[in-house]
């Protein structure tokens, strides 16, 4: 009877503990792992949770870029709408590098350009959607890299 409880207490410690354990020894494994995600046709973010391997939350959130689109879609390219930015574990901070890697960062730099230029409503639409127009006819972040500096230079 004592032996069959003591494996209950390991089976029941290895099912609690697993996913603090695992993601150091295998960072960024579905047992326990968080994913922001951007939709490159609206500008909104998701971010999900996972634990072992089942999907536990979603949340979308506005950006400054969907902010700025007031609920507009752009779609000038045959790309999907939705692409994963980062993956991150516990005690782990850092990701596997994605196409969209920086598309969270390039999303807030939109306050940036808000604070230094001061834009209409109508110009914020229309930085907002030459950004989400870069991501798509690239296909990655980087497309929108200089027309973001060149903002920021003005």
């Amino acid at each position: 009877m004592k032996r069959a409880w003591v494996l209950i207490g390991v089976l029941a410690a290895g099912v609690l503990l697993a996913p603090f354990v695992v993601p150091i020894f295998a960072p960024w494994s579905e047992i326990n792992c968080e994913h922001p995600d951007i939709n490159i046709k609206t500008g909104q973010a998701r971010y999900s949770r996972s634990l072992w391997f089942v999907k536990v939350s979603e949340q979308i959130k506005e950006t400054p870029l969907s902010l700025a689109l007031r609920g507009e879609t752009v779609d000038v390219a045959d790309i999907e709408a939705w692409h994963r930015v980062n993956t991150f574990s516990p005690g782990v901070r850092h990701s596997p590098h994605y196409v969209f890697h920086s598309a969270l960062f390039q999303a807030r730099q939109m306050e940036m350009i808000d604070t230094l230029l001061q834009p209409t409503p109508k110009r914020k639409r229309e930085i907002a959607r030459a950004i989400l127009t870069a991501w798509q006819k690239s296909g990655q972040t980087s497309g929108a890299d200089e027309y973001i500096h060149d903002l920021i230079e003005e």
